[in-house]
């Protein structure tokens, strides 16, 4: 098989789908005015959050904050309106239950993902409901090559939905993650190469 090129196509010129809907889930781009779900989904499930996501959280008081939601959602979309990332919010029965983030490597045809579930909505199959669509959407909208991944190896349950999805493992980093009092610990790194490996599931988007 021949070795693939890097890609000449111009980012913006690929469609952002305005809602990705599956049996139980609606994902839409994040905005601005979804600033008081986010805060409150962020805000009741701080302490769960933070050992994964300490680099890129705010103090409790700023997660709790309106404005300070406001701020960072606006630029988020702004970000995603240049496809510098791909970030949708995950809602249940108009409920906020989380988020998937994609970073693009439109050159690569890679997509890098993350996800969050808040607190009251983990443990009922949501983050692999969430996530399993994303992958969808990044391989037959926006035309990936892979999909990759990765945690802490304390993150027991990100590990779960890996496995549960189908990623396979691709990289061990000893000492590749930092928790928020300063240890380290491994990393590890799981890639997707295209959906056949993925549950079945029904996804729709427009």
């Amino acid at each position: 098989m021949p070795l693939p090129y890097a890609r000449l196509a111009d980012p913006t010129s690929y469609e952002l789908p305005q809602t990705v809907r599956t049996p139980r889930l609606q994902l839409r781009p994040v905005t601005a005015d979804d600033a008081a779900a986010v805060r409150q989904a962020r805000g009741e499930s701080y302490a769960e959050l933070l050992p994964w996501f300490h680099e890129l959280m705010g103090t409790p008081d700023q997660e709790h904050d309106l404005q300070w939601q406001s701020k960072r959602l606006a630029q988020a979309a702004e970000a995603a309106q240049r496809r510098e990332r791909l970030p949708y919010l995950a809602w249940a029965s108009g409920v906020c239950i989380g988020a998937v983030d994609l970073i693009p490597l439109w050159r690569r045809g890679q997509f890098r993902l993350s996800y969050w579930v808040r607190s009251s909505a983990s443990g009922k199959g949501y983050g692999a409901e969430a996530v399993n669509a994303m992958i969808r959407i990044s391989f037959e909208v926006w035309d990936a090559r892979l999909v990759t991944t990765g945690h802490a190896a304390p993150n027991t349950a990100s590990a779960r939905l890996a496995q549960k999805l189908g990623f396979r493992k691709i990289a061990h980093q000893p000492l590749g993650c930092e928790l928020p009092d300063g240890l380290l610990v491994d990393g590890i790194a799981y890639a997707i190469e295209n959906v056949s490996v993925l549950p079945p599931l029904k996804v729709s988007w427009g």
